[in-house]
């Protein structure tokens, strides 16, 4: 990987667009600081897609509920459009939380659920959180049994 200090990596900052773009990433380093990594939004994307959300959802008598183990995140209402707005709030609240507070984000119930933060982060737009919190499940076919000769 392509190392440059920040000073550096400023002056280049064109080339280094381009450098991740073709999918090579480059550390920086900056004094007294903990190094950082440019990487293209493709890759980041790759490297998350397989933290996958799955929500699950509880129909009660006289309420809906939605619950989001990656994210220890609930959503409640009296239906289910209710509580997926009720869950999609709570979301906003917590990455609006986390993106101020580096005390909330580097606690250890976080730390292990950034990658899933990460994902929601980077959402283009509502439609896009939406399509990966309650994307239709995927079945994966199973392998052909093996028959003896």
């Amino acid at each position: 990987m392509q190392e440059l200090t920040y000073s550096d990596a400023r002056a280049e900052l064109a080339n280094l667009h381009e450098h991740a773009l073709a999918h090579l990433p480059t550390r920086i380093t900056r004094r007294r600081a903990d190094p950082a990594v440019l990487l293209s939004e493709a890759d980041f994307r790759a490297l998350l897609s397989r933290y996958v959300f799955s929500p699950e959802v509880f129909f009660e008598p006289s309420i809906v509920s939605i619950w989001l183990p990656e994210l220890a995140v609930w959503g409640r209402g009296g239906s289910f459009a209710e509580a997926r707005a009720d869950l999609l709030g709570e979301l906003d609240q917590l990455l609006g939380v986390l993106e101020t507070d580096e005390r909330v984000r580097l606690a250890p119930n976080m730390v292990e659920r950034l990658p899933w933060i990460y994902r929601l982060m980077g959402a283009a737009s509502d439609e896009e959180l939406e399509g990966m919190l309650f994307a239709e499940p995927v079945v994966e076919a199973s392998a052909p049994a093996l028959v003896g000769a």
